[in-house]
């Protein structure tokens, strides 16, 4: 049996871990009343279930998803070929020849490794460990697999793919917390283990965001651009804008690889 490379959020022939958009994953509004397009923005890829996460998808950042069998593999988490060092499997995105996408849990159901994303050559994703075979939607063409991999709902916003992921949602909340002269807002939620977050502010119904940093302590420096979850509740402090317009967002950062 092969291994990956251990460390699949970086090293070589790692591309550069990408932070996708998701709403879901949680927002905090940073004026006291929030502006009246903020309720529109959010209901952008809103989850079926409750506790679900959406992860957003920009088709132009993945130049294999705008060709016939396309795939590429999203990682969450860090993980090897013989299963994830996180809560989460990765996920493959897949586009068929008639341009229809699939999302995908690379858990095989075999023996749970992960499995690669789609070869055309091949006409399958074939599993490391014992050389399952899976159709581009899922379907085992070739044992020992005994079942499809497990399918994600998946919608499409113009050029976003909305994934909708079991338990990667949350609810964020928000407080001000007094910190020497002035004061910031805590924002607080349940982290997940192993995955990297970062804070966005959008400041206007066309603005995609722009990171900000944040402190892990109420009166600590404002220095820190990303923060690695611990499966605990974590809170991060942030200013508050100048202007009572906007809302804060938590994104999660993927790899792809």
């Amino acid at each position: 049996m092969t291994h990956a490379n251990p460390n699949p959020f970086g090293g070589p022939g790692r591309s550069r871990r990408r932070f996708l958009h998701t709403f879901t994953l949680g927002t905090a509004l940073a004026g006291l009343g929030g502006p009246p397009w903020a309720a529109r923005l959010l209901a952008d890829c809103q989850p079926t279930t409750r506790g679900d996460g959406i992860l957003r998808v920009q088709l132009d950042d993945f130049p294999a998803l705008g060709q016939a069998n396309g795939s590429v593999r999203l990682a969450l988490n860090p993980f090897i070929e013989t299963g994830p060092n996180g809560p989460f499997y990765p996920i493959l995105i897949n586009r068929n020849a008639a341009g229809q996408f699939f999302a995908l849990r690379t858990r095989c159901s075999h023996l749970f490794c992960v499995v690669p994303p789609f070869n055309a050559a091949l006409g399958a994703s074939v599993c490391p460990c014992h050389g399952s075979h899976y159709g581009i939607d899922g379907r085992v063409l070739a044992g020992p697999a005994p079942q499809w991999l497990t399918p994600y709902a998946l919608s499409q916003e113009g050029n976003v793919l909305c994934v909708e992921i079991p338990s990667l949602g949350f609810a964020l909340q928000v407080s001000v917390v007094p910190s020497g002269a002035s004061s910031r807002l805590a924002l607080q939620f349940p982290s997940l283990a192993q995955l990297k977050y970062q804070v966005l502010l959008h400041q206007s119904p066309t603005d995609p965001g722009s990171p900000v940093t944040f402190a892990t302590t109420a009166t600590g420096p404002l220095t820190a651009t990303t923060f690695t979850g611990t499966g605990h509740t974590a809170t991060l402090y942030v200013t508050p804008p100048t202007a009572s317009a906007g809302f804060f967002n938590l994104t999660a950062a993927v790899t792809q690889g």
